[in-house]
């Protein structure tokens, strides 16, 4: 495979990834923006038994998104002053879009639990949890040292 040394390939493969993480992004504000006409449209509920348990489920999954985030993040290395980025981002790619897609995952699960029993705390907890974790864990981030 040829791995291009210049600075413009650099700044290919740094688009690649940031266009990645933009459309994950930007599909979480959608689906945000979506749920919450819908709430406004249509108001949604559960009986309190069973909303409390979901809240709990909504609050655990969140947790645990936020934990695996940060724990996958410590797994990239940073890359190195003199490393080719090309190559790096090769190697980090696969790993930097699982960290996305799990802090996606958990905030999209808690926005829609949280959108199904009508809880919009959980609802913008959700939501705002995911876009932090997806602000910490952008790509310029990813490839410095912290």
């Amino acid at each position: 495979m040829n791995v291009p040394q210049s600075g413009q390939g650099r700044e290919q493969v740094l688009t690649v990834a940031r266009i990645i993480h933009a459309a994950i992004v930007a599909g979480l504000v959608l689906v945000f923006a979506v749920f919450f006409y819908l709430q406004r449209l249509m108001p949604t509920g559960f009986p309190d038994e069973t909303a409390r348990v979901l809240r709990i489920v909504g609050y655990l999954t969140l947790a645990a998104a936020a934990l695996g985030t940060l724990f996958m993040r410590g797994r990239i290395a940073p890359a190195g002053q003199d490393e080719n980025l090309d190559r790096w981002w090769t190697e980090q790619m696969p790993k930097a879009v699982s960290i996305w897609a799990v802090a996606e995952g958990g905030g999209l699960a808690a926005l829609v639990i949280g959108w199904i029993i009508g809880d919009m705390t959980l609802f913008a907890v959700g939501a705002g949890v995911a876009l932090a974790l997806l602000f910490v864990t952008r790509p310029g981030r990813l490839q410095a040292s912290i």
